[in-house]
Formats: structure tokens, sequence, C-alpha cells
């Protein structure tokens, strides 16, 4: 398995192009992470879904055609991760404070 991460904000110059040139010779399963996705949050309407759906459609499209075959391809974000931490930590936070008034 190839992850191969790739930014939104610098999607696919040519040194990306030439890398994945060189890693469709090894025939591994290979999965695109676009990265800083987040970045898109403030694109016109709905918090930038549509511009987010034609990036990734647009690094799909051009990977196919550098690797041949469609590689699987998911749009990451640390603010979302981050967000998804916090939560989790505020939950914990919630359920230590249950636990300690009983």
């Amino acid at each position: 398995l190839i992850l191969f991460i790739t930014s939104v904000d610098c999607t696919f110059p040519d040194s990306e192009k030439h890398l994945l040139k060189s890693i469709q010779s090894y025939r591994k399963n290979i999965v695109m992470v676009i990265n800083k996705i987040d970045i898109l949050d403030m694109s016109v309407g709905n918090h930038g879904e549509d511009t987010k759906n034609k990036v990734v459609q647009f690094v799909t499209e051009n990977a196919a055609d550098l690797l041949g075959v469609n590689p699987i391809v998911i749009p990451i974000s640390d603010r979302d991760g981050l967000a998804c931490k916090l939560m989790k930590s505020s939950k914990e936070r919630k359920l230590y404070d249950i636990v300690e008034t009983k």
C-alpha cells in the first residue's frame, strides 16, 4: 500500500506527476490523500463542498491518467481532526465529572 499525500493548495505540480509515474511501476495499491481540505471551507456556498468535490474529482482523474487505475482519494483536514479530538476530550471530561459527583 502506498499513501501519496498531496496538498489542496498545490495539487499536482510536475514533481508530484513525476513521482506518481515512477510509483506506477510498483503496482501497489495507491491511496491519494488530499491534505488541508479545510482551506476550502470558506469557498462560495455550502462550506466549500462544491469546490472540495471538484478538487477530489480533479485529483482522481489526474491520478487515474497517470496510474492507469482509479485510486482511492481521501480528503483530510487537521482542523476536523482537532475538532474531533476536542469533542472526545469534552465528552470524557463530562463523563469524569458525572462519575466524580456520584
